[in-house]
């Protein structure tokens, strides 16, 4: 009996760096269309997340602006570019960011961008 291998071709990625989260083509594919985020940490299961805002909810102001990063898209890649919430991850996983990349999933129930930071991707 087989056991298959997981390809990595379309598993989601964030890169964390230390004045970025670099989200890979699967990862990004959720916010194609998106030029901000809300950003949102689980300190307790040590959870990161980002959930995409669309631009009717921008103009809505349906969250604090305060609250909202700047998602850039380009050709593969989505990045969120924040020095201070870099340095707030970092604190948290008790890590420097240096090209860490860890597994993440979209949480179809609440539209979100999960990266589980108690697992560094090594594939």
């Amino acid at each position: 009996m087989f056991q298959w291998i997981k390809g990595n071709a379309y598993t989601m990625i964030a890169t964390l760096n230390d004045t970025a989260i670099t989200l890979n083509n699967s990862a990004a594919a959720y916010f194609a269309d998106i030029r901000w985020c809300l950003v949102g940490l689980d300190e307790e299961n040590k959870l990161l997340a980002i959930k995409p805002v669309t631009k009717n909810e921008y103009d809505l102001h349906l969250y604090p602006m305060e609250d909202l990063h700047k998602i850039s898209v380009g050709t593969g890649y989505a990045r969120v570019s924040n020095k201070a919430l870099m340095t707030s991850i970092s604190a948290l996983i008790r890590l420097p960011l240096d090209g860490l990349k860890y597994l993440a999933s979209w949480d179809e129930k609440e539209k979100m961008l999960v990266i589980d930071l108690n697992n560094i991707f090594k594939g």
